[in-house]
Order: structure tokens, then sequence, then C-alpha cells
């Protein structure tokens, strides 16, 4: 009944912000607000990470009465990070891009496929020198 009173109550002109609990995670969450809302859309902006179960997250109703959800919400600001600057996290791994273009991996790395290296690679601050063999191609 509270429920029932509370939906007609409501203008249907105007949206309205949710803070919910994952209850299904993956590419179309259901998230625990008012109530269950089933298969949100996710809002991403190149980067997505897709919610599990027990994440929050901000969900936004539009006049039509679709649900949104636009990310998570308490993620924990790290230090080093500057204004501009991007930071991917997730468990052990995380992207940094900085101002200066520079890109930080951390965790383990796996490349598949053509590595091309324009420039100087550097090993532990050292630049690399192929051995003689590699440089004959024997």
């Amino acid at each position: 009944m509270w429920l029932s009173e509370r939906t007609a109550a409501r203008d249907p002109d105007r949206g309205e912000c949710m803070v919910g609990v994952v209850t299904i995670g993956g590419a179309r969450p259901s998230v625990l607000c008012e109530g269950e809302l089933r298969s949100t859309e996710l809002l991403h902006g190149g980067a997505l990470r897709l919610p599990r179960t027990g994440d929050e997250l901000l969900v936004v109703r539009t006049g039509d009465g679709d649900c949104v959800a636009l990310g998570r919400v308490g993620g924990t600001v790290t230090d080093g990070c500057e204004n501009g600057e991007v930071l991917l996290t997730n468990g052990e791994g995380s992207v940094k891009i900085k101002n200066s273009g520079e890109i930080i991996l951390s965790g383990d790395i796996s490349l598949t496929g053509t590595v091309k290296i324009n420039g100087t690679l550097l090993i532990n601050g050292q630049a690399y020198v192929p051995p003689a063999s590699a440089a004959t191609g024997a």
C-alpha cells in the first residue's frame, strides 16, 4: 500500500536519483532501491566496470520511468592522483593515465598480438640493448 501511494505521488515529468545495492551484477544489473529495479541500463563514458553483487550504485529514474545506473558509490580517492588524471582499478590491477601522457600499469600484465616500441625501452631504469645474436637474426 505504502509503495503504491508513493509511486502515485511521484511527478511523472520529473526524474529522481536513488542509491541502491546491486542484487544481480553484470551488464544489466538489478538494484534494490525503493524496490528491486531489474535489468537497469548502465551509463558509462568510455570506461566500463560491471557492478558486482553488493556494490552501491547511483540510479536515476528518468521522466519516462526508465532507470539508468550511473556508477559506483563510495569509491576512495587515491593519494598521488592529480586533477585531470585517470585511474582505473579493479582488485590488484590498475591503469593510471597521467597528465603528462605517461601510462602506468600495475599488476600482472599479459600482451597479446604484435608489440611495437618506438623509442627507448628501459628495464629497471637501464636502456635495453639486444644481444648481438638478436641483431643478426641468428
